[in-house]
């Protein structure tokens, strides 16, 4: 089993974010912690959403590349 920490930067939340919701629910198994913030003051159109996922690296690889096929969404990784 692998541990990573995955952040998405949503540059148009309210664009990207329900495709992106599709891909974190197909991937819902892996995810441990799902953190979603947004500045609520004008309800501004960034987002950060913070995951630790746990699964085999090819799961958590795959997951990552789906993630990676918006072209608005900043995705980094760091394995734990």
């Amino acid at each position: 089993m692998k541990s990573s920490v995955i952040s998405l930067v949503l540059d148009k939340r309210t664009e990207d974010a329900p495709d992106v919701q599709e891909v974190l629910t197909r991937n819902g198994c892996l995810i441990r912690v799902r953190l979603g913030v947004h500045d609520v003051k004008g309800c501004s159109d960034n987002g950060l959403i913070i995951l630790v996922v746990e699964g085999d690296e090819t799961e958590i690889q795959s997951f990552i590349d789906d993630l990676k096929q918006f072209p608005r969404v900043r995705v980094n990784h760091m394995d734990l």
